[in-house]
């Protein structure tokens, strides 16, 4: 529990991660569908808002920021999601090269925190190990895309994320971290402090 408490961001993410890891597995085109039309809906409500805004605000100071324009622009585009999501996945590949991205980042920052465990010689680096290539291979796998269908493709992002939050949060109950130490050095200074001042005051 102390492991977890200090790691509590890094905790966050890896059952964030697992999550998005399972909606991929279950049913890749809906998760993705819904996150197109939730940034969709986004920017047509940004869109509007700022139209409002320009219209609201006096002349100068409106002209000078551009609202009007930033406004429109973003209700179009935002609109172009909703109602084109479905030609977006079917056709865009972009959308797996940031999945992709997303797990070679997640990767490269599990490599340096195996790296950490391995300079501070602790035992149970592998976990992190394992976790970190993962990401990297699995990643890289999905940059160089030599599959046919995006469902397929999808299906494997979700079941590398879902793969590394299982070794992550394995990693952070068994291999102590630094921030998990300095916490307990931190803590037991506030203690010393804490004695100190009461032998002081008696």
């Amino acid at each position: 529990m102390n492991q977890i408490k200090a790691n509590l961001p890094a905790f966050i993410l890896f059952l964030l991660e697992a999550a998005v890891g399972i909606l991929l597995l279950v049913n890749p085109i809906g998760f993705t569908s819904a996150i197109i039309r939730a940034i969709g809906i986004g920017m047509a409500a940004g869109g509007a808002i700022w139209s409002i805004k320009y219209f609201r605000t006096p002349v100068r100071e409106a002209a000078a920021t551009g609202m009007l324009f930033c406004g429109i622009i973003s209700m179009l585009l935002g609109l172009f999601l909703i109602t084109k999501t479905e030609w977006l996945i079917t056709t865009m590949t972009i959308l797996i090269a940031i999945y992709a991205v997303m797990i070679l980042v997640l990767g490269i920052l599990k490599l340096q925190w195996t790296v950490d465990l391995i300079r501070m010689k602790r035992d149970k680096w592998g976990v992190s190990g394992v976790s970190a290539m993962i990401a990297i291979l699995f990643g890289a796998l999905l940059l160089i895309n030599p599959f046919k269908t995006t469902e397929f493709i999808w299906k494997l992002a979700g079941a590398a994320l879902l793969a590394q939050a299982f070794f992550d949060i394995a990693a952070l109950i068994l291999c102590p971290r630094i921030v998990a130490e300095a916490e307990q050095e931190k803590s037991e200074k506030k203690e010393k402090k804490e004695k100190e001042k009461e032998g002081e005051t008696v």
